[in-house]
């Protein structure tokens, strides 16, 4: 496993409370990174991509550059500055115009000569073109290239792309995602302080994100991306979630309400858990999101070394406890691990491409009708609330994936009886494969004709119609489904609609 490293990249750095966040969700047109008054509010590397002038470069935000604090997520900012720095192939230096100059930014401005990287100097916060008098003050740093620039009005940013986006003319051009096959997300989500940074650090092998013991130290959502065996991964480090009456501000909230953006927006869900205390109430309500949303899950039982005493039943005892816990994603593995020892954390990579493998599968129709028909004849429909009939399966069709979802059409599916729903969805895990993975099947009445504009069904005209219905109305069981026989697709009729699910 790699960690992919960025080309052409340009860093902004500076104090805290300067605007970097502001000029970076600017220059990438993206509002990727949080704003708000307090000062520190960035603390991770934030990475984005950006393109000015037809050239195309990727962007990082960090955190406010404070030397002198002996505080220990505050000396880590200056560690996570001075990577970025050390990767970057340009500098912006941003700096807070209304201020003034600054001690630190002396000192920021040795270190960056020091690096010997090409820099140029930002004076954000020149809102108005009489504000442009700001710059004057820093001319005495000995910096030819410094910019008034206004992140929040947009004012004198090309012009600061241009001196920062020189060096590129000549370099390779950056290279581009492959449309016809991104990366695979991958997105840890779990309660405050349970070790979703420590797991992200260990699997790509640096200080990517910041470490406390304090609960809520991470943030923004950090993404890194990976390659595993020649398969691009995106691995995307989330902020706590926790109950809304326990949110302290509004700063915690927009964080939340963007890990939960990037739990929507990922592939597989790696739900982290304290292995100390179990499954909460707040692990409940973390899984929950990514079950609501049918996300592929890996429980992840972390702190497995603070666990005391253990013996062979253990893990055993620990598994039969969460699967009453979370009985509802009982389907999820679960695997046991060390984030500060290392343990066990090179199986989660293989372990969620697994789980994105499966549910990216698709099987043609003959193959879902086949595995209807044997269902069928395993146990039988049940009745019919009147007992007058049985309720009918017609044919069934999958018509998505990640995660796999099918229709079956039936008769009176209002009527059918949700242990009998559960039995099917259980059966066709197991038929295809499905074992670790959620899958959605939705029970439909099959539509005769089609709607008009007005909700009225339009009335079909001959026989040959009446006589295709007729075929369908048929019970699967006596019906043979083989490649050479499959339901043609343009004779099966279904609106996806996702109410239904």
């Amino acid at each position: 496993m790699t960690l992919r490293t960025y080309t052409r990249l340009v860093a902004l750095v500076g104090r805290p409370n300067v605007g970097k966040s502001s000029l970076f969700n600017r220059i990438i047109r993206e509002r990727k990174s949080l704003v708000h008054d307090e000062p520190g509010v960035t603390r991770d590397r934030i990475f984005g991509r950006a393109e000015h002038n037809g050239e195309a470069f990727y962007l990082c935000d960090t955190g406010g550059f404070e030397p002198t604090s002996k505080d220990n997520i505050k000396i880590q900012l200056v560690e996570q500055a001075e990577m970025a720095i050390e990767e970057a192939e340009t500098v912006i230096f941003v700096v807070d115009g209304r201020e003034g100059l600054h001690p630190v930014d002396s000192d920021l401005i040795r270190r960056l000569r020091k690096s010997e990287k090409n820099f140029v100097v930002c004076v954000n916060k020149c809102d108005l073109p009489k504000d442009d008098i700001f710059i004057e003050e820093f001319r005495k740093l000995g910096v030819p290239n410094v910019y008034p620039v206004s992140a929040e009005h947009n004012r004198g940013v090309s012009d600061l792309l241009d001196a920062a986006t020189e060096i590129f003319a000549s370099a390779p051009k950056a290279k581009q995602e492959d449309p016809e096959n991104p990366p695979v997300k991958l997105a840890i989500i779990g309660r405050p302080n349970v070790g979703k940074s420590s797991i992200l650090n260990r699997l790509v092998g640096e200080a990517r994100s910041i470490v406390d013991n304090r609960p809520g130290t991470t943030r923004d959502s950090v993404d890194v991306s990976l390659k595993y065996h020649g398969r691009e991964i995106k691995v995307i480090d989330t902020a706590g979630i926790r109950r809304k009456s326990r949110m302290v501000d509004k700063l915690e909230k927009f964080s939340a309400f963007r890990s939960v953006s990037c739990l929507e927006d990922c592939d597989v869900a790696v739900l982290v858990i304290n292995a100390e205390d179990g499954a909460t109430d707040g692990d409940a309500r973390v899984a929950g999101y990514a079950f609501e949303l049918r996300k592929p899950i890996l429980i992840v039982v972390n702190k497995w070394d603070l666990v005391k005493d253990k013996t062979s039943k253990t893990v055993k005892d620990f598994t039969e406890k969460l699967h009453l816990d979370l009985r509802y994603i009982r389907y999820a593995p679960i695997v046991f691990v060390s984030a500060l020892e290392n343990l066990r954390v090179s199986r989660l990579i293989p372990m969620c491409l697994d789980l994105f493998d499966q549910g990216s599968k698709r099987n043609s129709t003959s193959q879902v009708n086949n595995t209807l028909k044997e269902i069928l004849l395993k146990h039988t429909p049940p009745m019919v609330k009147n007992k007058s009939k049985r309720i009918k399966f017609l044919y069934a069709t999958q018509v998505g994936a990640l995660p796999p979802r099918f229709v079956i059409f039936c008769s009176h599916p209002k009527d059918l009886h949700f242990s009998y729903k559960r039995f099917v969805e259980n059966e066709f895990r197991e038929a295809f494969n499905y074992k670790d993975i959620p899958i959605s099947i939705i029970f439909r009445e099959r539509t005769r004709s089609p709607l008009d504009d007005n909700g009225e069904r339009i009335k079909s005209k001959g026989t040959a119609r009446f006589q295709r219905d007729r075929n369908y109305d048929d019970d699967i069981r006596s019906m043979v489904f083989d490649d050479s026989k499959a339901l043609d697709g343009a004779d099966i009729e279904f609106f996806d609609d996702d109410s239904e699910e």
